[in-house]
């Protein structure tokens, strides 16, 4: 098993002491059912031809097709997407949706492409996965560095292999091609809405919170928009390049259109704003941003995950031991595949529900599985990470059980 994979199914250990019943199936997730490693070739502009790896990790399907987001990162590898995976299928489980967890990845620098060379790439991440990716088998969206536009290329790329379901298996399309306005920004605004909903377990006052946000892509921006509407004061942005910080208060809007202009004057590095006082920290930038070398580091409230795995495995129990508590990923970070969900339904129906119809099955569903958190986290001693594993796996051994996998 590789490393970071093993750190994740790790965490599994604590839910497994909290409910012994669940051993059998910490065995069955400690391994994807299946990864597939396949190589792409684009023609650069120049004319030169570039080949790059590409993933696909199916992690379950106990619940049903599998679904998850394709990335574009120079990082990515077979790790990284097994994780990626593993987490998704715990979301799914959590969130009682109707799809085992799956991931994507491209080890590709994203940022060197042209359109037309971002097209190509995405067209043929479709090609070569065409046999995988169906609406009733794995269903493919957005995630780092993606976008719906490179969606829609996927379909493209569907569409040459002769896969006439292609827009049933790609969401966070286009609305022109059968993607939903609700798509748009749902990660941030589901963490918002969540952590309101949730704000009296959390013993916070989130609507006259200081709020940090670390990572001002698609989630950080419309979490941080959220916020600011609510009357929370951000104090603090973020992105790789630095922080900004103001003491009374950022304009969120300013600071967004600046950063589109690229002119912000930032007044620390990069890595300062884990340290900042806060009474929220949001990481909205990438994995492991908190680990075990930086966790004492944390001057914060409460620590909310929207990028998935945020924090490390290592540095939960620093975290716990401190009396932080975190927003788990599988929960807060939901917003984007309840939205997602809902798009795949349009292709299963025929037939598009309205946006305020859309709007209250989003809510409604991320509602409700706040509320299994809330119960569940009664057991586990105001644990949210665990209480949230706790729901998913106790969700998913139902399914095993009756499926009868652990029969002797």
């Amino acid at each position: 098993m590789s490393q970071l994979l093993e750190q994740a199914v790790g965490r599994l250990d604590r839910v497994v002491d909290a409910d012994p019943d669940l051993k059998d199936l910490r065995k069955l997730l400690s391994l994807p059912h299946e990864v597939i490693e396949r190589e792409l070739t684009i023609r650069r502009d120049d004319g030169h031809r570039q080949h790059a790896r590409a993933w696909r990790c199916r992690y379950n399907n106990l619940k049903g097709p599998t679904k998850g987001g394709v990335r574009f990162a120079a990082s990515a590898n077979s790790d990284e997407v097994s994780r990626l995976g593993f987490l998704m299928t715990l979301k799914c489980a959590l969130l009682d949706l109707p799809f085992g967890g799956a991931k994507g990845a491209v080890q590709i620098e994203a940022d060197d492409l042209t359109d037309k060379e971002r097209y190509q790439l995405a067209e043929t991440y479709g090609e070569v996965f065409a046999d995988v990716l169906r609406p009733d088998n794995d269903i493919a969206m957005p995630d780092t560095a993606t976008t719906c536009h490179d969606m829609e290329a996927m379909v493209a790329g569907l569409r040459h292999r002769a896969n006439g379901m292609a827009r049933g298996a790609v969401t966070g399309k286009p609305e022109d091609i059968g993607g939903i306005a609700l798509r748009k920004g749902a990660t941030g605004r589901g963490a918002w809405y969540i952590l309101d909903k949730l704000s009296d377990d959390a013993g916070l006052d989130v609507c006259s919170a200081r709020i940090s946000v670390q990572g001002m892509g698609k989630a950080g921006a419309a979490f941080a928009r959220c916020a600011r509407e609510a009357g929370a004061t951000v104090i603090a942005m973020s992105d790789s390049s630095g922080t900004l910080f103001d003491e009374d208060g950022l304009d969120v809007e300013q600071v967004l259109r600046t950063k589109a202009d690229g002119d912000l004057d930032y007044v620390e590095d990069a890595d300062a704003i884990i340290s900042l006082p806060t009474d929220i920290l949001c990481l909205a930038a990438v994995s492991d941003t908190v680990s075990e070398s930086n966790a004492t580091e944390l001057n914060a409230q409460f620590v909310l995950e929207i990028a998935n795995a945020a924090i490390s495995a290592s540095a939960d129990e620093i975290l716990r031991n401190r009396d932080i508590r975190v927003g788990p990923d599988i929960l807060f970070n939901s917003g984007g595949i309840v939205a997602s969900y809902l798009e795949w339904l349009v292709f299963q129906k025929g037939r598009t529900d309205s946006r305020q119809e859309q709007e209250m099955q989003w809510s409604d569903r991320l509602l409700t599985s706040a509320h299994s958190l809330a119960a569940t986290a009664e057991e586990c001693e105001g644990d949210w990470r665990l209480a949230a594993y706790l729901y998913a796996l106790r969700d998913l051994n139902a399914i095993a059980v009756a499926q009868g996998l652990f029969d002797s």
